[in-house]
């Protein structure tokens, strides 16, 4: 008589299982471990390849010393002893086969249950190292959920372990990722070089693994080795019915993933389950606590909580139905702690409601994985409340969402760590836009009001389709689209008034050069100094302006200018008087025309010609010798020059003024469209945001600058701002502001700040910025996303000793 149990599990043809000669079982576990060995080395070998050429790229690009000389050890280790790393990758792998293929099932070890056990013992270093052996095989369980899923059911025929567990799979991801970790152990080397090996590991191995299962699966298969499946539903499955997740009523299909969950959220709950660094979580016996800890097989309860292959958990109706009244504001019925839940909290957002909820009622009625992600999502928000990074007034909108984003989480565990998530994308939006935001844009209009809506429609319409993030989600991008449009047509002008002075500058500076270079390397007569100080200099200005030192205005302004300096000089050759004779009708010709557009008036004009007849016939007779004017000539001395006031062009008054934010006044005659200027503008964001690991160097070289010096910390800072970075400025008064850094001048290297709408835009100099920053009165905001920032921060926690905390 079959019993009930024997019913619901995995079903071996006896006549299948009696046909594998031991000899061959043997020899298929031996080709399984050959094609392991094979394929992990090569992937390996690939991955260290990879890893040179990316950490020599992050150590080039990060200005943190630390971070730098972190990634350059790690590079030097993955280039110089890869060939020592692969052998001990499969020495150990090998040496883990063996054991895992000879030792008794019922005498297996659990690292995950070591470490539990262990925790107050273990080195903080060797802890960080099994807690990155843990997340290397969730990270390969992720991948090659359904590829292992056959894996372990034929791998656990070969053992005659039908029921082979995950930590018993001899080529599991367990294995692997122990394996990885000894053969680290060899590198004399900060454990945090190591990490950073890991990080690579998770992104190259998986997808290459993934192909050596299927490989195995399909040799074991073509040798008889179950080549067919057939799942039916256990009873045992402890932790989808503490999590309310129900399965499909005829089982899972073969080949079907069976390792569900998220690697983020199995590491959260090893990192409660081990004590959660003194964060206070709910405690055995303690309404809505945990009472589990870790389960038969090592793993924390609830692992594979979160869906089967995409299909999300079902939140059971009980709770269901209780989060869906706390969502829409009814609490009557409910209490915390022997008392009615305060409702005000409830609504206003600025409280973390859901500690409320972990001490409720409502608590009781949670399973294990349920009750762990409750605290974890109450730690995100503890952060999320206390991110001094959102303004207050958007925050507590954002605090309102509290009871969606369990829910989301509950349903859903790659909440946690899948960036395209739509809740998570939601609220990465709404704190990303929150940045910039300041009070007096006010709460009638504009940003706030859309946000708000926003939270109200998901607090009204959301159960359990998480569709309705998508909706508002498009709609927030879409409205904060049509912003950045109108900020950078505000911007372009700004940048634009900016560049049109800096143009007038640099035409001044160049034509003063011009100028004084002839008056200081000729004996000009003074009517002549006078001329090209007064009114050529002011010419060569406009035409620099207009067509730039490649322009044929410029060009034929300095002609002209050469020519009167040489038509003045002393001319003895006979050649240079016939010269002169041919120049004069065009030069005195190009001369009037100058006077005329520089605004020399009439009269002027005329007693210039005339004196420049007499400096003619002088240079003619005897190059300057027989007159008033060569007498003097002969004493001459340019650095005693008596030149025109406005001649002595201060080249320092520009940094100086600029030392401090200089408010840009647009005109009130808009400037022609620079498109490409405007263009450039409306790409900034792009740059910022979508690839922030490729920082965009701004240089701060100045075209009239002293040679370079070396700088510090704050230069190195200031030279490598992304546009697009917020700062927060302290006021003179005590209050602070937040600006964009919205285009650099590539002329003078001005930076340009604007508000989030493209208003109040100010400039600076490198400089200037830089004793902001020296003298504390400048911060640069953290934009990383907000759920990034907030699981980045409960990690470090977690990983804290109790005592570090307390």
């Amino acid at each position: 008589m079959k019993t009930a149990s024997n019913q619901n599990v995995v079903h071996i043809n006896k006549f299948e299982k009696s046909r594998i000669s031991s000899s061959s079982t043997t020899q298929f576990l031996n080709d399984s471990r050959d094609m392991a060995a094979s394929k992990l080395v090569n992937a390996l070998s690939d991955m260290l390849g990879k890893a040179v050429d990316e950490f020599f790229l992050l150590s080039e690009t990060n200005t943190g010393f630390e971070m730098r000389n972190l990634y350059m050890e790690a590079m030097t280790l993955a280039r110089d002893k890869r060939a020592i790393l692969e052998s001990a990758f499969k020495q150990q792998f090998l040496q883990s086969f063996a054991k895992e293929t000879r030792k008794d099932k019922n005498a297996s070890f659990s690292a995950s249950a070591s470490l539990e056990s262990d925790f107050s013992l273990v080195d903080p270093d060797e802890l960080e190292e099994s807690l990155a052996a843990i997340n290397i095989a969730n990270n390969i369980h992720g991948t090659c959920a359904e590829a292992l899923f056959g894996i372990e059911k034929r791998i656990g025929i070969l053992l005659h372990d039908p029921e082979l567990s995950n930590h018993n799979n001899p080529i599991g991801p367990e294995v692997i990722g122990a394996a990885f970790m000894e053969a680290l152990k060899d590198w004399n080397c900060d454990v945090k070089v190591k990490l950073l090996l890991v990080r690579l590991f998770n992104k190259y191995m998986p997808d290459q693994l993934k192909d050596m299962y299927q490989e195995i699966n399909q040799h074991l298969v073509e040798k008889g080795v179950l080549p067919k499946i057939r799942v039916g539903m256990k009873k045992q499955a402890s932790s989808a019915s503490a999590s309310g997740m129900t399965l499909p009523a005829g089982g899972i299909a073969a080949g079907q993933p069976v390792v569900g969950g998220n690697e983020l959220f199995a590491t959260l709950q090893q990192l409660l389950t081990l004590g959660g660094g003194g964060m206070g979580i709910s405690q055995p016996g303690v309404a809505g606590g945990f009472t589990g800890g870790v389960a038969g097989n090592g793993s924390a309860i609830g692992s594979s909580a979160g869906g089967i292959a995409g299909i999300p958990a079902q939140i059971g109706s009980g709770v269901m139905e209780a989060l869906n009244k706390l969502q829409h504001g009814q609490i009557e019925g409910f209490v915390s702690n022997g008392g009615a839940l305060d409702a005000a909290a409830f609504t206003g957002g600025r409280t973390n409601v859901l500690r409320e909820i972990k001490s409720s009622s409502v608590a009781n009625t949670l399973g294990h994985v349920d009750s762990m992600t409750l605290d974890i999502v109450a730690m995100l928000f503890d952060y999320i409340l206390d991110d001094r990074n959102i303004p207050d007034a958007i925050k507590a909108l954002i605090g309102r969402l509290q009871i969606p984003m369990l829910k989301v989480a509950m349903m859903d565990k790659t909440f946690f760590s899948q960036k395209s998530h739509p809740a998570r994308k939601f609220l990465d939006t709404l704190a990303g836009a929150a940045i910039g935001w300041d009070e007096a844009e006010g709460h009638q209009g504009g940003l706030y009001k859309l946000v708000d809506s926003l939270v109200q429609k998901v607090l009204n319409e959301f159960e359990d389709e998480v569709g309705i993030f998508v909706e508002v989600e498009e709609e927030l991008e879409q409205f904060l689209a049509a912003e950045k449009h109108q900020a950078d047509e505000l911007t372009g002008r700004s940048a634009q008034v900016i560049h049109h002075q800096e143009r007038e500058e640099i035409a001044k500076i160049m034509a003063h050069d011009e100028v004084r270079r002839r008056i200081h390397a000729q004996h000009l007569p003074e009517v002549i100094r006078n001329f090209l100080t007064g009114y050529w200099k002011p010419l060569l200005t406009s035409a620099y302006i207009q067509t730039g030192e490649d322009g044929v205005r410029w060009n034929n302004a300095i002609d002209t200018m050469d020519n009167l300096v040489w038509s003045v000089t002393s001319k003895p050759a006979p050649e240079d008087r016939k010269k002169l004779v041919s120049l004069l009708p065009g030069l005195l010709k190009r001369l009037q025309d100058g006077m005329e557009t520089a605004g020399m008036p009439e009269e002027e004009r005329n007693a210039f010609f005339s004196t420049l007849v007499r400096c003619h016939a002088d240079a003619v007779k005897s190059g300057l010798q027989t007159t008033a004017e060569a007498s003097a000539a002969e004493e001459f001395n340019a650095s005693e020059l008596d030149l025109p006031d406005d001649f002595a062009l201060d080249l320092s008054s520009d940094a100086e003024a600029h030392m401090d934010f200089e408010e840009i006044a647009l005109p009130a005659t808009p400037l022609e469209p620079d498109f490409n200027l405007l263009q450039e503008i409306s790409n900034i964001a792009d740059e910022h945001t979508v690839n922030k690991t490729n920082e965009l160097t701004l240089s701060d070289d100045n075209w009239q600058a002293d040679p370079e010096v070396e700088g510090d910390d704050y230069t190195a800072m200031v030279s490598r701002l992304k546009r697009g970075t917020w700062i927060e400025f302290l006021q003179t008064d005590g209050t602070s502001t937040r600006a964009k850094l919205a285009w650099v001048s590539p002329m003078k290297g001005l930076y340009l700040f604007t508000n989030r709408l493209g208003e109040r835009a100010v400039s600076i100099t490198p400089s200037g910025l830089e004793m902001k920053f020296r003298d504390g009165l400048a911060e640069i905001i953290n934009d990383d996303n907000l759920v990034d920032r907030a699981v980045s921060n409960l990690l470090d926690r977690l990983n804290q000793p109790v005592s570090a905390i307390e």
